[in-house]
């Protein structure tokens, strides 16, 4: 299940999706984030609550705490790592 988010949603922003993630059993937020000519997501936990308004005109999604960033200058440390490597299944 590398990577997989079940009953995803759209935020109207059209900048975040959200979904449960099977690996890592919670709610997750992706939210597409911009570095000068690069692309990139960072993955929150999100509540169920959070997760059922989520496509609600004018919500703004509270996130419980930062998973992992996607960043592309940011190495992966500690429970970051640890968490990205269970959503991607990675072995160690």
């Amino acid at each position: 299940m590398s990577g997989e988010i079940e009953k995803t949603k759209m935020h109207p922003s059209n900048t975040m999706f959200a979904g449960w993630s099977p690996a890592l059993q919670m709610y997750v937020m992706n939210k597409r984030e911009n570095y000068s000519f690069c692309d990139y997501s960072d993955y929150y936990e999100i509540s169920e609550d959070t997760y059922n308004h989520f496509c609600d005109e004018g919500f703004e999604p509270e996130p419980v705490r930062l998973l992992f960033s996607g960043n592309p200058l940011c190495a992966l440390e500690g429970v970051q790592k640890e968490f990205h490597d269970v959503f991607y299944a990675i072995k160690k």
